[in-house]
C-alpha cells in the first residue's frame, strides 16, 4: 500500500468518525423546506455578531456547532446569522421604527422584555406562538422557556392567549440572583472555603446559617474599633433586596393566572419578612456602609463603588445577577464561588429569580409561512451539538462546583420565578431597597409608603 493509498484511507476513517458523532441536520416539512430557500435570517441583537461565514471557533464545542450550522444552511440553501444591529441605548427604538417602516431591521430580535412589551402595545409583534412549526412544550431538541412562554402570553383584539416572545430554556441573559463568595476571606474567617456549597447542596443554605455566616465574615482584624473586612458591600441595595425576596417565595408582581392582569404582591406576609430580614443585616453590621467621596458625603461616590469593593478581596459576597461570572469576575485574582440566594422561612425551596431577553419576529414584513419557516430555522440554529452542557460552561467559572450544583439548579425550570415588575413601566423598587437605609419604622410602613405609586403603575401596564 503506498503512502498516498494510506493518507486517503485515514482521510476516509476521519470523515467517517465525524460523521458518525457529528449532529445529524434535521428534516423540515416540504413547505418549510421550499420557504426557507433563498431566505437570509438575521437575529439582530445588541452586543455580538456571528456569521457562519466569518466566526472563528474558540474550542471543540464551537467547532462542531459551526460544522453542524453550516450544514443546515447548505443543505436547505438560505443564509442565517447572529448580528449586532444597534447599541444598547438605541435597540428599542431601531426596533420600532425598523418594524413600523415595513423594513424591519432584523429578522428575530433579541430584546429585554419591557421592550418587547412596548412594542406589542404597539401591535408591533407577531403572535409566534400559534405556530405549529416547534413543539414549544417538548424538552427536545430544544427546551423552549416556559417561564418566557407564559409572560408573554397576551390577549389582545387581534388574537387570544397567544405568546408574542419566546427563548430557548436559559436562554443566555444569565439574570439569575445569585451569591458570589470570596474563598480566600471565607477561609481567613476561620471558614471552609466550600461552606455555601456545602449548605446548598444539603438544603440548609437558609437566612439564618447565612447572617451567621455574615457576621463571622466581618472582622475587626487588628482589634482597633474599626472593621477591616465585611460580610457584603451596602450595594446594589436592588439585587440584594431582589434576593432576598425571591429567596422567601415572594416577589413585587405577579400576573392572576385566572384574569391574566398583573397585580401588587409586596403585601404578602413573605414579602414584609424579606424586607424586615434586609433591615436585620443592616442593624448587624454586617454590610459595608457606602463610602463618602471627596466632598465628604457619599452623594459624589461612584454608583458602582461596590464592584471593586469584592473584586478586590476587600468584602467577602457580592449578591448580584449571574452574568458577572462572565463578565467583571472573569480576571478576578481570589478564587470564587457562586450559589443561589438563601431561602427563607416561606420557601420550601432554593428559587432562580429571573428574567430573559426574549425574541420576537415583527408583525409587518412576513407572511405566515415564512414565520414558520423562521421558528424552524431558529429552533434548528439553537439546538446543542452536545447534551453535556457542562463542558460548554466549565470554562467560565473558577470551579466545576458552580456549573455541577448551581447551574444545574439555575437551569431548573421548576425553580424559575419570572420577575414580572419588569412588565410595569416606571415601576423603581429602590423605592423600597434605596429607603431602607434610612427607615427606623416597620416593614409594612416602607412598603405602604410606594403603595400608591406601584398600583397606579401596575393600572397603566394592565390598560385600565
Amino acid at each position: 500500500m503506498t503512502k498516498k493509498t494510506i493518507l486517503i484511507a485515514c482521510i476516509l476513517m476521519l470523515a467517517m468518525v465525524v460523521s458518525v458523532f457529528a449532529q445529524p441536520v434535521p428534516k423540515a416539512s416540504g413547505a418549510i423546506s421550499n420557504t426557507l430557500r433563498g431566505m437570509d435570517i438575521v437575529i439582530g441583537n445588541w452586543w455580538s455578531s456571528y456569521d457562519p461565514a466569518t466566526h472563528k471557533p474558540r474550542n471543540d464545542y464551537e467547532e462542531r456547532q459551526l460544522d453542524y450550522r453550516k450544514r443546515f444552511l447548505a443543505q436547505y440553501n438560505f443564509k442565517m446569522q447572529e448580528k449586532n444591529i444597534a447599541s444598547w441605548n438605541e435597540m428599542a427604538q431601531i426596533a420600532a421604527t425598523s418594524i413600523m417602516s415595513g423594513r424591519p431591521a432584523a429578522t428575530i430580535f433579541v430584546l429585554q422584555p419591557d421592550w418587547a412589551l412596548a412594542l406589542f402595545r404597539q401591535n408591533l409583534l407577531y403572535p409566534v406562538g400559534r405556530s405549529k412549526a416547534v413543539n414549544w412544550t417538548s424538552p427536545t431538541p430544544v427546551e423552549w422557556n416556559q417561564s418566557v412562554r407564559s409572560a408573554f402570553t397576551l390577549k389582545s383584539g387581534r388574537e387570544r392567549d397567544a405568546a408574542y416572545a419566546f427563548a430557548e430554556g436559559y436562554g443566555g441573559s444569565n439574570h439569575a440572583a445569585c451569591v458570589f463568595f470570596n474563598k480566600r476571606l471565607f477561609r481567613e474567617a476561620g471558614l471552609d472555603p466550600n461552606l455555601p456549597y456545602d449548605l446548598q447542596k444539603a438544603g440548609t443554605w437558609t437566612w439564618n446559617t447565612f447572617l451567621d455566616i455574615c457576621k463571622k465574615l466581618t472582622r475587626d482584624i487588628n482589634n482597633d474599633g474599626i472593621m477591616d473586612t465585611y460580610a457584603m458591600p451596602a450595594d446594589l441595595s436592588t439585587e440584594i433586596l431582589d434576593a432576598l425576596v425571591s429567596g422567601n417565595g415572594a416577589t413585587y408582581v405577579i400576573k392572576n393566572d385566572k384574569t391574566g392582569l398583573l397585580e401588587n404582591a409586596s403585601n404578602t406576609p413573605a414579602f414584609i419578612e424579606a424586607v424586615q430580614f434586609y433591615m436585620r443585616l443592616r442593624d448587624e453590621g454586617v454590610m459595608k456602609p457606602k463610602p463618602v467621596g471627596n466632598d465628604g458625603t457619599t452623594n459624589s461616590t461612584p454608583w458602582n463603588w461596590h464592584i471593586p469593593e469584592f473584586n478586590d478581596g476587600k468584602v467577602a459576597m457580592r449578591i448580584d445577577q449571574q452574568y458577572l461570572a462572565t463578565n467583571d469576575l472573569r480576571n478576578m485574582r481570589d478564587e470564587w464561588g457562586m450559589v443561589l440566594p438563601p431561602k427563607g422561612p416561606r420557601s420550601k425551596n432554593y428559587v432562580v429569580f429571573n428574567d430573559e431577553n426574549v425574541r420576537v419576529i415583527p408583525a409587518r414584513g412576513f407572511t405566515d409561512a415564512q414565520v414558520d419557516a423562521i421558528v424552524w430555522a431558529y429552533q434548528t440554529w439553537v439546538t446543542p451539538v452536545d447534551s453535556n452542557w457542562r463542558l460548554a460552561a466549565y470554562p467560565d467559572y473558577r470551579d466545576r462546583r458552580a456549573v455541577d450544583e448551581t447551574l444545574a439548579l439555575i437551569r431548573d425550570q421548576k425553580l424559575w420565578q419570572w420577575k414580572y415588575h419588569l412588565h410595569v413601566p416606571g415601576l423603581n423598587r429602590g423605592g423600597i431597597a434605596w429607603e431602607i437605609w434610612f427607615h427606623d419604622g416597620e416593614p409594612a410602613q416602607l412598603i405602604e409608603a410606594v403603595s400608591n405609586n406601584w398600583n397606579a403603575l401596575i393600572a397603566d401596564a394592565n390598560g385600565l
